[in-house]
């Protein structure tokens, strides 16, 4: 029984320890990817155009999770509406995901980074179209 609890406790250090060295160094909500990198920064305001349905990016770089995987997790009014998995292939690596938005979601929006169970940042937008 010893050896049981000895050995959870190791690994139970082991996966604490990646995750207080997983870093989010950067994030955005993005109208688009270039390079790897967003163009621009949309904050906490999203504006759709009459009934075309709006994408949105989020940007995140992330080190210290290297050869890992992360989710975006996409979630408007509470609901999730996309869980989106990315590989992380190096120390410090930039990746995103992207979310098509309808007129008929407008709203509050938010977009979760998580490691496992542990959410490592969240960013809430609002999503409106004119009317």
């Amino acid at each position: 029984m010893k050896k049981f609890t000895n050995l959870m406790i190791v690994l139970s250090l082991c996966v604490f320890s990646q995750l207080v060295t997983a870093k989010v160094e950067r994030s955005q909500l993005t109208s688009s990817i270039e390079d790897r990198e967003p163009t621009d920064n949309l904050e906490g305001l999203v504006q759709g155009q009459n009934e075309e349905i709006k994408r949105v990016y989020f940007f995140t770089q992330i080190a210290g999770l290297a050869n890992q995987q992360i989710i975006h997790r996409w979630l408007y009014e509470g609901q999730e509406k996309a869980a989106v998995t990315l590989n992380l292939g190096g120390d410090s690596w930039r990746t995103y995901s992207s979310k098509s938005v309808p007129s008929y979601w407008q709203g509050k929006w938010q977009v979760q980074v998580w490691k496992g169970d542990l959410m490592l940042i969240s960013h809430h937008f609002e999503v409106s179209y004119p009317e």
